[in-house]
């Protein structure tokens, strides 16, 4: 048994130190100052050979058409034509260093490693089964396409003393366009920030949580997480850019995503509570 673990912390130790001694320098791609193949071209396309160039692929970032998307790699072998796709591990793109971003999947999937690039993995990979990665992403930003539009044809709005409005709403009074409150609590009982949001009826239809927040009915730790009177947990961005000098609720940007995302899942307010208690 410890003989077992002590062979699992070497491992994991090599590991570490393996994955932090990453270089590229001028298009030679070394590890541990030893050369295993080499890199070039500039974002969006790059070509990465062995060490005698008698083998060389190609892997092209690709992405959906939002700017902050994150990317992933068409890896393709330029003689056959034949290609496949690769999703970036999540916190593992570096927007400011596509060619190392694009170098470490290549080892964090044994495509490349300390003996160069390992050729029979990428065309077994190449001319496997598609992993389906753009019709995945391309399939969520259609989806997502959708909410927003959605979302946005309620043109939704937030004052200072946290009242939502809505283009949609359903008052008796047509220029009523009111359709319920939402409060911020710095800190709450944990310590971090914390959102409500009501309905007309005062009725609270949502909390949102900022960090390490546990909540009697859930097991989880909410964090950047809304949870519905009826149990349903969503993720809602924090985002305090809106507020750079003073702070006013309706320049609040995460007070705003947290009413996007109710809306977007059919939280439309008014009187919410009472029509999901029917």
């Amino acid at each position: 048994m410890k003989k077992n673990i002590l062979t699992l912390i070497i491992i994991l130790i090599s590991i570490c130190g393996f994955a932090q001694k990453i270089k590229i320098d001028k298009g030679d791609i070394k590890l541990d100052e030893k050369t295993i193949g080499y890199i070039e071209g500039k974002k969006p396309l790059f070509k990465i050979s062995n060490l005698d160039k008698s083998y060389t692929i190609s892997a092209e970032l690709k992405k959906v058409s939002d700017p902050a998307a994150i990317p992933w790699i068409e890896l393709r072998n330029e003689t056959t034509g034949k290609f496949n796709e690769i999703a970036f591990t999540s916190g593992k793109f570096n927007p400011f260093n596509n060619e190392k971003s694009v170098v470490n999947a290549l080892i964090e999937h044994n495509y490349l490693n300390t003996d160069g690039l390992n050729t029979e993995a990428v065309e077994k990979f190449i001319n496997g089964e598609p992993t389906g990665v753009s019709n995945k992403l391309l399939g969520i930003k259609n989806d997502s396409d959708v909410m927003n539009n959605l979302i946005n044809s309620y043109q939704l709005a937030i004052d200072d003393t946290g009242v939502i409005y809505s283009i949609k709403a359903q008052n008796l009074d047509p220029d009523d366009k009111i359709i319920g409150y939402i409060k911020m609590t710095s800190p709450a009982t944990n310590g971090e920030l914390m959102y409500e949001i009501m309905d007309l009826d005062n009725y609270k239809i949502a909390t949102w949580f900022a960090k390490s927040a546990m909540v009697s009915g859930y097991d989880k730790f909410l964090n950047q997480e809304l949870i519905t009177f009826d149990n349903k947990v969503f993720k809602a961005t924090f985002d305090n850019r809106g507020n750079p000098i003073g702070y006013r609720m309706s320049k609040d940007i995460t007070a705003m995503n947290i009413v996007r995302v109710l809306v977007g899942n059919g939280y439309t307010l008014g009187s919410q509570y009472l029509e999901n208690r029917k």
